[in-house]
């Protein structure tokens, strides 16, 4: 469920990836350590509610969101940004597992924000819409394929 959604837009945009298949895993850290990877190699995708709808926003499994830096890049007020409930993600990303959606893929065409330590790594990985297989591309990649922005969106200073 869900990898063949995000693979599809993926192959459609002619995108160069790798799939990795993985045990099960809940956290992106998880992903990482299942992986052999670095956690700040890995991606988590967080989907943000704001009144115009939602956004992706990526960042590396490391980090933690400043809702504050997203909320001006999507020129709203920082209170009427939150992460989107469970009940809405099993509602409008049901073509994924809970709690895997991927920066591109499935019915809705969201804005994404690539955090810009992200944007600097030669690739990276995120969940391809199950816990069991993710995704290795170059950021450029996604960038081109959803249309990213990349700004910086994790909490603390550069």
């Amino acid at each position: 469920m869900g990898t063949e959604d995000l693979t599809s837009v993926l192959d459609a945009a002619g995108a160069r990836y790798d799939l990795l298949p993985h045990a099960h895993t809940e956290t992106a850290a998880a992903e990482a350590e299942a992986l052999g990877l670095a956690p700040a190699d890995v991606a988590k995708t967080l989907v943000v509610a704001t009144p115009e709808g939602y956004v992706r926003a990526v960042l590396p499994a490391s980090e933690r969101i400043d809702l504050g830096k997203l909320s001006e890049i999507v020129g709203e007020r920082k209170k009427a940004l939150r992460l989107a409930s469970e009940e809405e993600l099993e509602r409008d990303y049901p073509d994924f597992e809970l709690g895997a959606v991927p920066p591109v893929g499935g019915a809705r065409r969201d804005p994404v924000v690539l955090d810009s330590r992200l944007a600097e790594r030669e690739s990276i990985v995120f969940e391809a819409g199950s816990h069991e297989e993710s995704v290795r591309l170059a950021p450029a990649e996604l960038v081109r394929v959803a249309g990213a922005e990349v700004a910086d969106i994790c909490l603390g200073d550069r």
